[in-house]
């Protein structure tokens, strides 16, 4: 069971006679979190929430959506003020409540008659309240932090206070929801209010006089009505840009906040995003990497003084721990949200655009880009950049999927077949180098150092004072097939078994075996496949399809797997003395039998001789659907 965040609901810190109050930090979901824990303790008749009346209507409207989110705009000219319907904001979780439980909500702020610069507080994670609540947490922000207020803070300061202040007097409980920075102040304004009426009546007329010129101009909305708050769909593309925390948090908040989670933890939800990544992403990725990019995650949440990373710490780790290609698997993974409309009969959609220079927000629709400002503070402000490769996107929904349902004829991407032919020539000096070395003679110096000093053997023996050379034999026969395999022992996992034949002279043929084409589309008739092993063949010998031999040699006990298969053919169709093998497991005992009756001697060397990065150069590659798309492949395959 969770640790409770609010300990005492009693306590003088969050009271005030019958009003508890949440001060919150807005769309942290910790806050959201206490609402919940406020709502089924505290059991209040109402709920007070930061808003301003004349958004109460649309706010009922857009919560009652959720899980699907929304923004209520409110235009001021080519400006605009927004609400997020935002899941892990407390307030938004308060009016959640109230129209679930049936009871009234209250939006009490002031309107804000013109468009205001917002205030930027870097505040404490709120993640540290799962061990020291939220009243602990009031103190430390308040003994520690200094909230810049303006006039017109403290204008919606006074209006909330009275507003409390009267509902204070016909609901026996009220639960408030409010920002951080303004808890403070209501209760001074709420004791000056009570003192007040105790004092005599001229006082308190006078009282009533200035707090009624600031109601009576909050209700004056004339200038307004032809600007009501209307409600825009967030599209898909936007939801972290509106969301405060990842979508994926969010979603799992959803997930929790219905019963289907039984705790809630985003350190736990964090780890959830890297490992799934990891499982989409394929390619093998060490332990050491893994333990690395954690450090560097730790250490980059150490210079923001955070305990939980934000959206650029997470990419930053992944792209320079691993690679481009995984970032981009953890960027899905926290932006992974399934409730959303593309399109909404009712409620136009909004796209959203973040100014990279001044952090500010602009609202795409249809017809016009407006300028948006939100309603009250923001949290933190976060400048760092990380630069992700991103591929295009759909021109619509289901753009690739329908250009690869139209495939003609399944190609390769060029570019990656005169790497592969790099790689492969790589790996055969490599391996010529071993069987070499192998061969080496080393003898003491006595009239000529052959193919130079043995500076190992010099060191083991020098206490006899003498220099060893090594004279290494010409290797007699050239490295021609090499075979390389990734995964010898999960072949149910790679659909795609087929003999691949060169398109020119320098190009070998390939038999392999791979995950199915159309699995994962990265462009239009793109798709991005993986190795589970290939035999590559130079000089090309234009094979048969040994793949209808596989059932038959599997029962006569030549081979056992889809490896083996590769390594039988590569000793058929081999014209050089030496094959190369590279794989997790050195050849059966059979093949190597089969390879000496032939003539061919079998150079293996361990898949874990190779650093993860040239594994994932080697392992994965890319179809076509048809010779046109390799024109625009290149904007794709990143």
């Amino acid at each position: 069971m969770d640790k409770k965040i609010i300990t005492n609901i009693n306590s003088d810190i969050l009271r005030y006679k019958n009003i508890l109050a949440i001060p919150s930090i807005h769309s942290r979901i910790y806050f959201s979190l206490a609402v919940k824990e406020a709502f089924e303790e505290f059991k209040p008749d109402i709920i007070a929430v930061e808003h301003p009346a004349n958004f109460a209507d649309s706010l009922r409207e857009a919560v009652s959506r959720l899980p699907f989110v929304s923004l209520i705009i409110r235009e001021i000219e080519d400006e605009a003020v927004y609400i997020p319907i935002d899941p892990s904001d407390s307030i938004i979780e308060a009016v959640r409540i109230a129209i679930d439980e049936e009871i009234p909500f209250f939006p009490i702020d002031k309107d804000i008659t013109a468009v205001n610069s917002n205030s930027h507080y870097l505040m404490p994670d709120d993640y540290v309240m799962k061990n020291i609540g939220l009243e602990r947490f009031y103190e430390e922000v308040k003994s520690k932090y200094t909230f810049h207020k303006d006039k017109t803070d403290e204008e919606r300061e006074i209006f909330m206070a009275k507003n409390l202040y009267e509902l204070s007097k016909k609901y026996n409980k009220i639960l408030l929801v409010i920002g951080m920075s303004h808890w403070e102040n209501i209760v001074s304004i709420l004791k000056k209010l009570d003192n007040e009426k105790e004092n005599d009546k001229e006082k308190e007329d006078n009282e009533y006089i200035i707090n009624k010129k600031l109601y009576d101009e909050y209700q004056d909305y004339d200038e307004y009505e032809e600007k009501e708050p209307k409600i825009y769909n967030v599209h898909k593309e936007s939801l972290n840009k509106v969301l405060g925390e990842f979508p994926f948090i969010t979603y799992m908040y959803e997930l929790y906040r219905n019963g289907e989670l039984e705790s809630f933890d985003k350190i736990n939800i964090i780890e959830t995003i890297f490992k799934e990544a990891k499982l989409r992403y394929k390619l093998p990725i060490s332990f050491l990497q893994q333990k690395n990019m954690m450090k560097y995650l730790r250490n980059l949440c150490l210079l923001d003084n955070y305990i939980i990373p934000d959206y650029i710490d997470m990419l930053t780790a992944a792209k320079c721990m691993i690679n481009n290609d995984y970032a981009l698997e953890v960027m899905e993974g926290m932006e992974y949200y399934p409730y959303y409309n593309e399109e909404d009969d009712k409620y136009s959609t909004i796209k959203l655009n973040r100014d990279p220079s001044t952090n500010g927000i602009e609202g795409m629709l249809k017809d016009k880009k407006i300028k948006l400002h939100k309603y009250d503070n923001v949290w933190k402000t976060s400048l760092k950049k990380v630069n992700v490769t991103m591929r295009p996107n759909e021109k619509y929904e289901g753009e690739w999927k329908d250009v690869w349902n139209k495939r003609t004829n399944l190609l390769s991407h060029v570019p990656e077949d005169i790497l592969m032919e790099k790689h492969m020539n790589i790996l055969r000096d490599k391996i010529k180098n071993m069987l070499t070395e192998d061969k080496a003679k080393i003898e003491p110096f006595t009239v000529s150092i052959k193919d130079g000093i043995d500076m190992r053997e010099t060191i083991r023996n020098y206490y006899k004072k003498e220099i060893y050379v090594k004279e290494i034999p010409k290797l007699k026969g050239n490295i021609g097939h090499m075979v390389v395999i990734f995964d010898d022992k999960n072949d149910e996992d790679y659909d795609w078994n087929i003999v691949w034949y060169s398109e020119a002279h320098d190009d070998s043929d390939l038999i392999l075996y791979s995950t199915e084409p159309g699995n994962t589309l990265v462009g239009p008739g793109i798709s991005k496949c993986y190795f589970g092993g290939y035999a590559s063949l130079m000089p090309p010998q234009a094979p048969h399809d040994v793949w209808r031999m596989y059932y038959d040699l599997k029962k006569e006990g030549i081979i056992r797997n889809y490896a083996d298969l590769l390594l039988y053919t590569a000793i058929i169709y081999s014209v050089d003395k030496y094959l190369g093998y590279i794989a997790p497991n050195p050849p059966s005992a059979v093949l190597k039998e089969f390879a000496k009756k032939n003539s061919i001697e079998i150079a293996y060397l361990p898949l874990a001789a190779f650093s993860s990065e040239t594994l994932r150069k080697l392992r994965h590659f890319h179809v076509l659907g048809n010779k046109r798309l390799r024109k625009i492949a290149d904007d794709y395959i990143i």
